[in-house]
C-alpha cells in the first residue's frame, strides 16, 4: 500500500513540474580514525530529480522535493597517526629488520539523499516571487566502499591488539568492508524566489537546518553505532524560462514552462562526538578510545538543470 501511494504522489508531482539536475564538485569527509583524524577529500558527479516550489491548488500552501544520487571518486589517505606512532615505536624496535608500518586506505562513497518540504507562502507575488516557510523531512543513505590500497612493507612485528586482546600485524589490520550509514533529518526550511529580468530571470534558494539521527553499520567488524548530529544545506540559482505562453482550453488554462537552472549546493552533516570504525578493521576499543572524534561529511557541488511546469 505504501508503494502504491508513494507511486501515485511522484508520478502526480512529476506531472505537474519536475526538474533534471546534473552537478559537479567537491565531498570532504573528516573524523573517524587510522587517517582520518583530519579532512580528506575528493571530486562527486550527482544526479538528482527536483522540485523548488509548487503551490497547491492555487493556495499560499506549497511543497518541494529532491531526490540526488552521489558518486565519489577514490579518496585515497595514508594512515598518518599510526604510522607516526610507528615511526616513534620502530626506534625502540629490537628487530631493526623489521618495521611498523600501516598501508593507506581506499574509500569511496555513493549514496542517495532525500527531501520534502512542506510550508506556507509568507510573500506571494506570483510564480516567480515568493518567500516560503517550511519543514523539511528527509533521509540519507549513503555507504562508504574501504579497502586497503597496499600492502605494509614489513608487518612481521604483532603491535596491536583486536577486541579479543590477540595480537595482528599490519596485514591483518584492514580488510575489505563496506560501512553503510542511514539517518533521518527533520527542521525549518526556507524557500524564496525573486524576479531579476521581466519574467524570464529570477534568483532561487533554498535553506534547511535539521536535526539528524540514524544510524552506522560495518560489516566487517559487524558494529552498529546510534547518531545524532544536525544537517545544514544552502542551495542558490537562477532560473531562466526562455518563453511564457497561456493557452485557454474551454475552461481550463494551461501556462507550460521549460526552464534552465544554474546554481550552487552546500551540504553538510555533523555528528555527536564518538568513535566510528570505516576502516574494516577489527580494532580494541583501548587503542581507539583516545582517538574518538565527530565524524561527518561536506560537500560543495555546482549544478545545471533542465524543468518544465504546467
Amino acid at each position: 500500500m505504501k508503494k502504491i501511494v508513494w507511486s501515485l504522489v511522484t508520478l502526480t508531482a512529476l506531472a505537474s513540474a519536475a526538474e533534471f539536475q546534473y552537478g559537479t564538485g567537491t565531498f570532504n569527509m573528516k573524523g573517524g580514525f587510522l587517517g582520518l583524524t583530519g579532512s580528506i577529500g575528493t571530486d562527486i558527479d550527482t544526479f538528482t530529480l527536483a522540485n523548488r516550489h509548487t503551490n497547491i491548488a492555487g493556495s499560499d500552501v506549497f511543497y518541494s522535493y529532491d531526490f540526488t544520487w552521489m558518486d565519489s571518486q577514490t579518496l585515497k589517505q595514508a594512515q598518518h597517526t599510526y604510522n607516526n606512532m610507528a615511526t616513534a615505536a620502530n626506534g625502540f624496535n629490537p628487530m631493526p629488520s623489521s618495521t611498523f608500518e600501516i598501508p593507506s586506505m581506499d574509500y569511496r562513497v555513493k549514496g542517495m539523499d532525500a527531501n520534502i518540504r512542506l510550508g506556507y507562502d509568507v510573500i506571494h507575488k506570483g510564480e516567480g516571487d515568493f518567500l516560503g516557510l517550511g519543514v523539511l523531512v528527509g533521509i540519507s543513505m549513503p555507504w562508504i566502499d574501504s579497502s586497503s590500497s597496499a600492502a605494509p612493507s614489513g608487518d612481521a612485528i604483532r603491535f596491536i591488539m583486536d577486541n579479543q586482546d590477540s595480537a595482528l600485524t599490519a596485514a591483518e589490520l584492514f580488510k575489505k568492508s563496506k560501512t553503510e550509514i542511514m539517518t533521518y533529518k527533520i527542521g525549518p526550511s526556507v524557500n524564496f524566489q525573486k524576479t531579476l529580468v521581466s519574467d524570464k530571470l529570477s534568483a532561487y534558494g533554498i535553506a534547511s537546518l535539521a536535526y539528524q539521527t540514524g544510524y552506522i553499520k560495518n560489516d566487517y567488524v559487524d558494529s552498529k553505532f546510534t547518531v545524532n548530529g544536525s544537517f545544514q544545506e544552502v542551495n542558490l540559482g537562477l532560473h531562466y524560462t526562455p518563453f511564457t505562453e497561456n493557452y485557454k482550453l474551454g475552461w481550463l488554462t494551461l501556462s507550460p514552462r521549460i526552464y534552465a537552472t544554474l546554481g550552487y549546493k552546500y551540504s553538510k552533516w555533523d555528528v555527536d562526538e564518538m568513535l566510528i570504525n570505516i576502516s574494516g578493521a577489527e580494532m580494541s576499543s583501548k587503542i581507539l578510545d583516545p582517538l574518538g572524534m565527530k565524524f561527518g561529511f561536506d560537500s560543495s557541488v555546482g549544478y545545471v538543470g533542465l524543468g518544465y511546469s504546467f
